[in-house]
């Protein structure tokens, strides 16, 4: 607060101790009341106020400082020349007087200090230094009526001398505290008056003559035409002085940030005489600003370049502050931004975990973090990841959008979860043919002479093992085909042939639980450039699918149309159908609908991923449709159509019967001593000499005394691999006729290149199937019977 308005406001507060001390200077014999020891204070006060407002020329301080601006005889009274009469009426003397005025500046200034702290050195050094002169002019006013009253004028004078001595000894202190410095100017410019402090703002020495040419040279040249121009303004228009420039040390460099702050005097005919004023360090202040501008310009290039969107509320979450970023993000331009209400330009924030946390963040200063999704009014939601931290009194936010992250997360759960529902199905439908073949082994152990009960556990043990070589299988197509690995044998293909084959792979399926099957087709020649094997697959999987996946009786057609340049197969059934939020996924690996209790459908969910990777094989399209549960469900498959095809080749199917084998040396070599056995005595059921062997060591040891015709390797032994063995084995010249076959859990075609490069003629896959194991011995050239005994 300024000083005058703090006059103003505080006047009944300085009016009481100013009465208070003049109480105590009463003399004894005067009676007068407390409205007349007050007299003329009010109007004093006022007065001064009034006084610190105006703009004051420095010869004016001057004349102020040494009493002499009185007004002349003709000018009315002022209230200190009243007050100096009354005084003098009163009885008082003229120390009691001017006691007074000094027990009032005391006051003032006390109790102004008092009430504010923060005001500015330059500031309250201008106030006091114009404050100590309103007071020695009222002095001066009142002394003078004062001494109208007694003829000792020389005691007034004297006295009212002293006090004027003893305020510009304040000044001086209250100067040397501020740092101000005072510089008298005579117009035109030539020598200039400066007090030490002045020089020193300019790095002169203290008894140096200045001239106006000092004064400019020590200005810094990027400062001087400005400042030239502001005192020639200043003079030119009476405006007051005033205005920041830098000064520099001819030798070192130094800068110095000074404000100079004066006016001009004038003739009565309007002639300017004097240019006087006062000069203040500023530098300390500058260097502070400059740090905080500089920091303010790095924190904004930082926001401004970050790739995160940035906020900035006040404490009510009014916006103040955003960066680019932020405007991209929402969509809104920045002035749409600042000022506004968080809460009114993002509608049901406040009530929201958002609006909490950063209400929270307010009251304790804690950072928070959280994932938000906010459904903007037009329905577009949006997952915002939000670092929220308190700037001052307001709070600063952090946002980006991580919709993709969330979701992909929650895509990978979801895959996770169909995972583990697929590793659930798989040891379910594992266990299904696992519980007939441990049973039908037990009724072979009990039931050895009846060749009946014998014909049927074997019955059974053959079709489990084929349904879990077909799960298998179905396993190990989707692996390949999903992984790029599978060759396709593409040829010109007639449609027809690929549907027959496939209709005819499902017809015991259907027939089974009673579907009625229609197939058409608009032509009798479509063709299409594919792997006959592969796309007899697709449509015999979709038919599957459909027969499996509707209620017994149903009906299932599957109509082949040509649409657009492409050939297009659908498959529509009337059973269960595809609930909407699982369409999307249907072609997704591990993706199956629901299923009864009984799970009697079967299959493990990745038949409709191995057909869309084998339709996209083949450069062609597939989707799904169902109006939802219980209305039935439709299949499509988009191909290529060829202008002219090729003779298709026909698909060989297994062979009728088994070809003649004669009988044979094995050496069979499987540290599965089950397996190994079971394969051996059926080997021996066929009339071969067979030895059986738990790995590699043995094998080599023991081959010289049998010298076998052929040998079943395992690939996986505990000793060494097939590969090495085989490999170690053909190294023996009496073996060099011999057929190596091997057996193994892996077929990919990667498999049969490591195999056939250690030497084996064959690569048989687990379980074995006999058929093809008898087709590989029946190959054996030169075959020589087994010498009988």
């Amino acid at each position: 607060m300024r000083l005058a308005d703090f006059i103003d406001s505080c006047m009944e507060e300085i009016l009481g101790e100013w009465e208070a001390f003049a109480a105590t200077q009463l003399p004894s014999a005067a009676t007068v009341d407390a409205f007349a020891l007050r007299d003329h204070a009010p109007q004093i006060l006022r007065a001064i106020a009034d006084d610190l407002r105006q703009p004051q020329t420095a010869a004016a301080q001057s004349a102020k400082s040494h009493g002499l601006a009185a007004g002349g005889p003709s000018a009315a009274q002022t209230a200190a020349e009243v007050h100096g009469t009354l005084r003098a009426r009163a009885g008082f003397s003229i120390t009691q007087l001017l006691s007074e005025y000094r027990a009032l500046r005391a006051s003032v200034l006390r109790l102004w200090m008092k009430l504010d702290r923060s005001v500015s050195i330059s500031t309250a050094a201008d106030d006091v230094m114009r404050f100590n002169e309103a007071i020695d002019q009222a002095i001066a006013e009142s002394a003078d009526f004062f001494n109208q009253e007694f003829t000792d004028d020389r005691i007034a004078r004297e006295a009212m001398d002293r006090e004027l001595m003893r305020n510009r000894g304040r000044l001086e202190y209250a100067s040397r505290l501020s740092n101000v410095g005072f510089w008298y100017c005579d117009l035109p410019f030539d020598v200039l008056e400066w007090d030490d402090r002045v020089k020193e703002h300019f790095f002169i020495e203290p008894s140096a003559r200045v001239t106006i040419e000092d004064f400019y040279d020590r200005i810094h040249p990027e400062d001087r035409e400005r400042t030239r121009s502001a005192i020639a303004a200043s003079i030119s228009s009476r405006d007051a002085y005033d205005i920041v420039y830098r000064t520099r040390h001819p030798s070192s460099g130094e800068i110095k940030w000074i404000r100079a702050l004066g006016g001009t005097d004038y003739t009565s005919d309007g002639s300017p005489i004097h240019f006087d004023g006062i000069t203040v360090d500023v530098t300390a202040q500058k260097l502070d600003e400059k740090r905080v501008a500089e920091s303010e310009a790095r924190h904004r290039g930082v926001i401004t370049n970050m790739d995160e969107a940035f906020s900035l509320f006040d404490r009510d979450f009014n916006i103040i502050e955003v960066n680019d970023a932020a405007c991209q993000l929402v969509g809104i331009a920045r002035p749409q931004f600042i000022g506004c209400s968080h809460w009114q330009l993002f509608p049901g924030t406040y009530e929201s975990e958002l609006g909490q946390m950063y209400r929270q963040v307010l009251l304790d200063g804690q950072p928070r973090f959280l994932e938000h999704l906010y459904v903007y009014p037009d329905g577009r939601a949006v997952w915002y990841e939000v670092r929220a931290f308190k700037v001052g009194d307001g709070v600063a936010a952090l946002f980006r959008d991580v919709t993709d992250r969330v979701e992909m997360i929650e895509a990978l759960k979801s895959a996770d979860r169909r995972k583990d529902e697929f590793l659930a199905m798989l040891a379910h439908e594992l266990r299904n043919p696992l519980a007939p073949i441990s049973t039908a082994a037990e009724l072979l152990k009990i039931a050895s002479g009846n060749q009946d009960k014998v014909r049927h556990a074997s019955n059974i043990i053959s079709r489990q093992v084929s349904h879990m070589v077909d799960l298998v299988d179905d396993l190990l197509d989707v692996s390949r085909v999903t992984r790029g690995l599978v060759e396709l044998q593409k040829e010109a293909l007639d449609l027809k042939s690929v549907v027959d084959g496939a209709v005819e792979q499902t017809r015991p399926l259907f027939e089974a639980r009673h579907h009625v099957l229609t197939t058409r087709m608009a032509s009798a020649h479509i063709s299409v450039h594919g792997d006959r094997t592969r796309l007899t697959q697709v449509i015999s999987n979709l038919l599957s699918n459909a027969a499996k996946y509707t209620q017994q009786g149903g009906e299932i057609t599957l109509n082949v149309t040509v649409e657009h340049g492409d050939a297009k197969i659908e498959v529509k059934d009337n059973g269960i159908g595809i609930e909407q939020k699982l369409l999307p996924h249907v072609f997704e690996l591990f993706t199956q609908a629901e299923r009864t209790p009984d799970r009697s459908q079967g299959g493990l969910g990745i038949g409709l991923a191995l057909v869309k990777s084998i339709v996209e094989l083949h450069e062609g399209k597939v989707g799904a449709s169902s109006n939802g549960p219980g209305m039935g469900s439709a299949f499509t498959v988009s191909l290529p159509i060829v202008t002219s095809a090729a003779e298709s080749v026909p698909i060989h199917g297994a062979l009728s019967s088994s070809p003649a084998v004669k009988p044979l040396k094995i050496m069979v070599v499987d540290d599965n001593v089950d397996a190994a056995y079971t394969l051996c005595a059926l080997l021996e059921t066929e009339g071969h000499q067979v030895m059986m062997n738990e790995n590699a060591r043995s094998a080599l040891e023991s081959v010289e005394r049998v010298l076998p015709n052929v040998f079943v390797l395992d690939i996986g032994l505990p000793d060494m691999t097939g590969y090495e063995l085989a490999i170690r084995l053909r190294q023996n010249p009496h073996l060099a006729n011999s057929t190596f076959i091997a057996l193994s859990g892996y077929g990919q075609a990667h498999d049969r290149v490591l195999s056939k490069g250690a030497g084996f003629q064959h690569h048989l896959v687990k379980p074995v199937d006999m058929m093809q194991l008898r087709a590989s011995l029946a190959e054996v050239g030169g075959t020589e019977s087994i010498k009988q005994n």
